[in-house]
């Protein structure tokens, strides 16, 4: 998110100042002084970042609602706003130099009041025209600022651009497998056995009242493609799935069906001892 912030604004400064590209823009802090005769530089520095209590509450696109991926069945939350704050600083070889930069710099950012969504790269679009504030007193005093970058108080610029930061569906992990292993009583020898499987969410359906394992329960995963029956044993056991949060629905003959909730996450598998109430 921070790149893509960078990134946009650099673009907008270099195209409607007298810089040539941008590589006249530099985002390292501002003691880093620039090297004698390197031409003039501009000096973007990210300083603060916090929520945006206030953009949050003003209406548009920022309610915290459940969007549910379908195919997964996995939750999503709507992006979270943040306000990042940027200190503009120009470098030049003489003080009018450096007036000179910082009044196009400010003369080009005013003309955008928000980012409009044309203007963003690709990774800041989806969500509309961003607000961007310019000119106002730092969201830190500003003595204070300057005090803690360690840098003698110079001419600046102030902006907080607000942007959203959600999760990218693209990029949630498979979860190829678990490994885990029941010792099953097997009944009418008195042995055990030992199964493995690898699996990421797995279980057993037992009758709720004989306490014995349910032979052919089918077990459906809401909102995917996959469904299994428990073998004689009563177990059942799902592969391949995302993180997120599932539903399993089992139905029995003779028997009430019945809604299971599961999480599949990175650090263990699932496993489900499931009771189902006879009709």
């Amino acid at each position: 998110m921070l790149i893509f912030v960078l990134q946009t604004l650099a673009e907008i400064l270099a195209g409607g100042t007298s810089l040539t590209s941008t590589e006249q823009i530099d985002f390292s802090h501002p003691s880093n002084r620039r090297e004698e005769g390197a031409g003039p530089t501009l000096n973007l520095y990210i300083y603060d970042i916090r929520e945006s209590k206030q953009f949050q509450q003003a209406g548009r696109q920022v309610e915290r609602s459940i969007g549910r991926h379908l195919q997964a069945g996995i939750v999503n939350w709507a992006p979270v706003w943040f306000d990042v704050s940027l200190l503009l600083t120009a470098w030049d070889r003489t003080t009018l130099g450096e007036h000179h930069f910082l009044s196009e710099a400010l003369t080009i950012l005013m003309r955008h009041r928000a980012l409009k969504e044309e203007f963003l790269v690709p990774e800041l679009r989806g969500h509309g025209s961003l607000p961007m504030m310019v000119g106002l007193h730092p969201s830190i005093e500003p003595g204070t600022l300057w005090s803690g970058l360690g840098v003698p108080l110079r001419s600046a610029l102030y902006l907080t651009l607000t942007v959203p930061l959600s999760a990218e569906p693209t990029t949630t992990p498979l979860v190829w497998e678990r490994i885990f292993d029941l010792r099953n009583q097997m009944y009418g020898n008195g042995t055990n056995e030992i199964m493995t499987r690898r699996v990421v969410i797995g279980g057993v359906v037992k009758s709720a009242t004989t306490n014995l394992p349910l032979l052919a329960t089918k077990v459906t995963l809401l909102k995917t493609q996959k469904f299994m029956e428990s073998n004689k044993e009563g177990l059942f056991f799902f592969e391949n799935l995302q993180i997120g949060n599932y539903v399993l629905n089992l139905n029995c003959p003779g028997y009430l069906s019945q809604n299971v909730n599961a999480l599949v996450d990175e650090q263990s598998y699932t496993f489900k001892e499931i009771f189902l109430t006879p009709e």
